[in-house]
């Protein structure tokens, strides 16, 4: 009998690192065996026979799932709008606003009015972050003069999508002689989490093997941007 997928599971064989899988199905055993090694329900492939293989197990019928399966399944960016007229809105008890900006990219210190600084000057259509000290943000989508609530991550893919509509600088990441150094950007939850999946977890910076490279492209070219490398 079949061995079935463990109760769960994203897929059959789950790529976690590059080349690292989880086995979530024991069924997939006999076509891996020969193409790495194998540790419990971890298997490092090590031939050079990647595309074959997962192409193997698919025609079986098992549901792989690599990192560039799940760069392709990561949210799209909602529809966007140019920036809309001036709002003025009155700070209230030391509050901070910063708006998700295109250049620089991320979240930026809204402007003032000259003659009266306690009123911010929002932009139809900005996307918000609003702070009151040290704490938490609470976000929001300024639209028909109206502040409507978001959550952190709806907040981001908005921003993200008018950054790109605006139009957005190259992403700028250093070669050293071992690895790339990606910036700390603002990423959504679920991009983090993949881009987790395939950086050095060992630093504040992300950074990526030059074989990894492709990968970081893709995953940002879900959110608009590009890649601009300098030695």
């Amino acid at each position: 009998m079949r061995a079935k997928r463990r109760p769960g599971a994203p897929a059959d064989l789950e790529e976690v690192r590059p080349a690292t899988f989880i086995v979530h199905n024991s069924a997939t055993g006999p076509t891996l065996r020969g193409e790495g090694e194998r540790d419990g329900d971890r298997f490092l492939l090590t031939t050079w026979r990647r595309a074959g293989l997962v192409a193997r197990l698919r025609a079986k019928g098992f549901l792989v799932l690599t990192l560039a399966d799940q760069i392709a399944a990561l949210p799209a960016l909602p529809p966007a709008l140019f920036p809309g007229p001036l709002v003025d809105r009155p700070l209230v008890g030391g509050e901070r606003i910063s708006y998700f900006a295109a250049q620089p990219l991320g979240w930026q210190p809204v402007p003032l009015r000259l003659d009266q600084p306690q009123i911010a000057q929002l932009r139809e259509g900005w996307v918000i972050r609003r702070r009151k000290g040290r704490g938490p943000g609470a976000y929001a989508h300024l639209w028909h003069g109206t502040l409507q609530p978001l959550s952190e991550d709806a907040a981001l893919y908005h921003g993200f999508a008018q950054a790109a509509l605006v139009g957005t600088a190259p992403i700028t990441v250093q070669r050293t002689e071992e690895a790339y150094l990606l910036p700390d950007l603002p990423l959504p939850d679920a991009h983090r989490v993949v881009l987790g999946r395939f950086s050095d977890r060992r630093f504040t910076a992300p950074r990526i093997a030059p074989a990894d490279m492709p990968l970081v492209a893709a995953l940002l070219a879900r959110l608009g941007l590009t890649l601009q490398h300098t030695s």
